[in-house]
């Protein structure tokens, strides 16, 4: 998917002129503070979010298609019923979200460079997302379908995968994991020593070095 847009056509810095139609195409934002906007029922499709704030929102049937966010601060902030439709987050901070709210038509997400702490994903299906050299912790990941996913350079950390399906996917550079095999799916999914390791305490098997 392409996030990164040749058409994007505005760049807003504050909010003193921003002003949001219902649908919003090839637009550029930067610096906004969306805690001073009308955050629901509107659409973006090809647009950037740079260093914007989304701090303690209600976000209330929004549409992010083919959407950058990238620096962005987006913390307790509540996702109802919104659709992110190819939407990635580089060098973000998402801290208190719970995705499970989000639409499940055509749910999208990648994610890079970014932090998570104290996030929930229920019940989604996200094959093939790209969740590459994050930092992730204090999360819940349950019955979710992350076949054919790539966690490259992550760190895990209180990360619970519960009856998820992970089959395919690549840990062999992630670290911190914990996963119960006898739990979730991992069928050819990909993993390096020592980090593999992990696997023996869910097995109940102890190895002397």
């Amino acid at each position: 998917m392409n996030y990164h847009s040749n058409n994007i056509q505005f760049n807003f810095n504050g909010t003193e002129d921003l002003i949001l139609s219902d649908y919003n195409e090839n637009t550029g934002y930067t610096g906004i503070d969306f805690t001073e906007q009308n955050n629901s029922n509107i659409s973006f499709e090809n647009c950037n979010f740079k260093s914007c704030r989304f701090d303690s929102l209600i976000l209330e049937n929004m549409k992010y298609s083919s959407c950058l966010f990238e620096k962005c601060g987006i913390i307790l902030t509540k996702f109802k019923n919104n659709t992110l439709n190819g939407v990635k987050f580089l060098d973000c901070k998402i801290i208190g979200i719970n995705f499970t709210e989000c639409n499940d038509f055509g749910l999208s997400l990648d994610f890079e460079g970014s932090i998570l702490d104290s996030v929930v994903i229920f019940g989604k299906v996200l094959k093939k997302s790209k969740i590459i050299n994050c930092k992730i912790k204090n999360s819940y990941f349950t019955d979710t379908d992350f076949r054919e996913s790539d966690f490259s350079g992550t760190c895990f950390e209180k990360v619970i995968f519960h009856n998820c399906n992970l089959e395919k996917s690549d840990f062999r550079t992630a670290s911190g994991y914990e996963i119960d095999p006898g739990d979730n799916k991992i069928k050819n999914s990909k993993y390096r020593l020592p980090e593999a390791l992990s696997f023996l305490g869910f097995l109940g098997i102890k190895i002397d070095f």
